[in-house]
């Protein structure tokens, strides 16, 4: 169904800009960020991150490859912490429009658990904006605004 494989440098600059204009778009709606501010931060912590581009070390920038048409489909940014138990970070996860509702997404974060244990990683995390009622209702309820969750999960010895 799917496959995942390391991002090509002509891919790169077009990911980057998307990624930097999406970051944005989130960390304002989150209330995090102004408008007038979002593309600079956005920018400069995204470049802060990835200071080599797709060279920088212990970040793995992977393109998700539908299998039976060869098409890219979208894109992963893995984050590997270089320590004695290994942890990783997913930075982006993104599934192209057309592709989205078909199963892609659970695919790809099994392949990418897959290749993740390859690479040593005991456990996986991520950031989520919160922008549904699931995450924050007993956040409000105390009077607290949510704007973002960490996930982790343990993918060791399945």
């Amino acid at each position: 169904m799917i496959r995942l494989e390391k991002m090509k440098y002509e891919e790169f600059e077009n990911y980057h800009e998307k990624l930097v204009r999406y970051y944005a778009i989130e960390n304002v709606k989150s209330g995090r960020w102004e408008e007038s501010s979002a593309l600079e931060k956005a920018r400069m912590e995204i470049d802060a991150l990835l200071s080599e581009g797709l060279e920088t070390k212990n970040h793995e920038l992977l393109r998700i490859i539908e299998t039976d048409n060869s098409q890219t489909i979208g894109y992963l940014w893995l984050h590997i912490f270089p320590r004695m138990e290994k942890k990783g970070f997913i930075y982006d996860f993104v599934i192209h429009k057309e592709y989205r509702a078909m199963g892609y997404g659970k695919a790809s974060l099994g392949a990418l658990e897959d290749y993740a244990r390859e690479l040593g990683v005991e456990n996986l995390s991520l950031h989520v904006f919160t922008h549904n009622a699931v995450a924050v209702a007993l956040y409000k309820k105390m009077g607290y605004e949510v704007t973002s969750m960490n996930m982790a999960k343990q993918i060791s010895n399945k």
